[in-house]
């Protein structure tokens, strides 16, 4: 595989992976079964979405330019 498309993918992908982690681990998000309530902590999911365009960011400055 061309080096340019595993880039792109970790490029594209990061953002995703790095929200994905943050919330399945329980940083922001958690879910009542006996009240059905779902809560979410919108400091950690801002925290998370800085962190994923940070990463994001970081290897776009790394890759990005020529």
């Amino acid at each position: 595989m061309n080096s340019v498309f595993v880039r792109m993918a970790i490029y594209v992908l990061s953002p995703l992976l790095t929200m994905l982690a943050g919330l399945l681990g329980g940083w922001g998000v958690s879910y009542d079964a006996a009240s059905h309530m779902l809560t979410i902590n919108v400091e950690a999911v801002i925290a998370a979405a800085v962190a994923a365009a940070g990463l994001s960011g970081a290897i776009f400055a790394r890759w990005g330019v020529r």
